[in-house]
């Protein structure tokens, strides 16, 4: 990809914030080998920070603090080995089990949902353990397919085009993805927290539209950023991706003045979304191309997760979003206009850590940082719709308020293991089955775990 090495340089030199996990891993693993603690916070902040009640000393050295553990992580200075977002792996997972969905089918949600970060789902257990090793990892992804021994059925394949540094091929956007404009001027204020499907709100978030039309059967593809080639007016037949030669930029500034001369021109090929694309070939984001992939996993899962991913994500960001835009230049290609203090400040980081492993209450945030409620409502709305859609029997007795509830209890702990634990607890509760090596679940070797789920047998 034509800027890693350029995001690379620049994390180092000007501290950038875009990157910043959106709603991204919250609980981290160490190597058991570097003596530290096996689980902790992913952007090590302390406490003190994780509050918007912080005057302008306090909120700078929380924002150096925030930023320099985040780039450790990049630098590959820490002994992280993995980790995962409770809000995109966990409570996706749990939820889906309450509305109806079989274990299976909500695991596989859930594991594209998490792939969509960070390329690739494998499984570590309660106590910051993997469970498969290295080698069983290679070994799995080597043979994918119905051939393949059945305990790879609890990771995913390498997905790098969804990745959320693959700035060239549209993975970047699914993330960070600006609202979309007509002119050249902003399109209407949006609030929050807000339905970015509504009917009036989807026009200016087409990269959401696409991918829900994708997931509910209205299209069989999804487009790069939803850029569709006969924007802005829909008519009722699918349109198709823009061409592959049009580009999409995204120049970003780091600093919260917005240098332009710092900015780091990002630009994305549009055409079909890619899914992975390696020295086997191109995987992009259609129907028949992706269940080729996934398979033995189900495309239509996959595609679901992607999706959720998305639409959290936009909660999350949107204090940068709401406020940027792209528009079609007269030479076909597109170019967008990111808020230069509300995406290019290392507060970004920071941010962050006042979603999970922060109090969620109004006296310790600020409303438009009190993002989580908003995404899992979201979520929660689009699996019970989904659930309609796929003739799942959804429960009767369910109280979707009290469940965020409990959720955001769970999620604002601070200490991670004490969060994690708390997750598990809460699953159990609820009756529905933890993930592997949790709870009831770690007496339980990996093929036992995937016959209490249902899953299919291989061979």
């Amino acid at each position: 990809m034509k800027s890693i090495l350029l995001i690379a340089t620049l994390f180092a030199v000007f501290l950038p914030s875009q990157f910043a996990r959106a709603f991204g891993v919250d609980v981290c693993f160490n190597d058991p080998a570097s003596g530290q603690a096996p689980i902790r916070n992913c952007i090590g902040v302390e406490e003190v920070c994780r509050t918007s009640n912080l005057d302008a000393t306090q909120q700078l050295q929380c924002r150096v603090a925030a930023t320099a553990d985040s780039l450790s992580g990049l630098s590959g200075s820490n002994a992280i080995i993995g980790g995962r977002s409770l809000l995109h792996s966990d409570s996706t997972y749990l939820m889906a089990q309450l509305i109806g969905y079989r274990p299976w089918q909500a695991y596989q949600l859930m594991i594209y949902n998490e792939a969509t970060d960070q390329s690739d789902y494998f499984p570590f257990d309660q106590n910051g353990a993997q469970m498969l090793s290295d080698a069983d990892i290679a070994e799995c992804r080597a043979q994918w397919g119905r051939t393949m021994p059945r305990h790879c059925l609890v990771i995913t394949r390498i997905m790098n085009g969804v990745y959320k540094f693959n700035d060239t091929s549209g993975g970047m956007l699914l993330h960070l993805h600006a609202r979309y404009s007509q002119t050249q001027e902003s399109p209407p204020a949006i609030g929050f927290p807000a339905d970015y499907l509504s009917a009036e709100n989807v026009l200016h978030e087409p990269l959401l539209g696409n991918l829900h039309d994708w997931v509910f059967g209205a299209r069989s593809d999804a487009c790069v950023g939803g850029v569709l080639a006969t924007l802005p007016e829909p008519s009722g037949i699918p349109s198709p991706c823009e061409l592959r030669q049009k580009v999409l930029s995204s120049p970003q500034s780091f600093f919260a003045a917005g240098v332009t001369r710092l900015q780091i021109p990002f630009e994305s090929s549009l055409g079909r979304l890619v899914i992975n694309q390696d020295d086997a070939g191109t995987v992009l984001a259609t129907d028949p191309g992706l269940q080729r992939f996934v398979g033995p996993h189900a495309m239509r899962f996959a595609k679901a997760g992607i999706f959720l991913h998305a639409l959290a994500d936009r909660s999350s960001h949107h204090t940068c979003t709401d406020r940027s835009w792209f528009y079609r230049l007269p030479n076909g290609n597109y170019t967008s206009k990111y808020d230069a203090v509300a995406c290019g400040q290392g507060s970004h980081f920071l941010w962050h850590a006042w979603e999970q492993g922060a109090d969620q209450s109004d006296a310790n945030l600020a409303p438009e940082h009190r993002t989580m409620r908003p995404a899992l409502s979201d979520v929660y709305d689009q699996l019970l719709d989904y659930a309609t859609a796929l003739r799942i029997p959804v429960r009767a007795d369910l109280d979707k308020a009290a469940i965020i509830d409990r959720l955001i209890l769970v999620l604002q702990t601070y200490d991670p293991q004490q969060r994690l634990d708390a997750m598990v607890r809460l699953m159990q509760d609820y009756s529905a089955l933890p993930l592997p090596g949790h709870g009831s679940s770690a007496t339980l070797t990996i093929e036992q775990w995937l016959d209490a789920a249902g899953a299919p047998r291989l061979q």
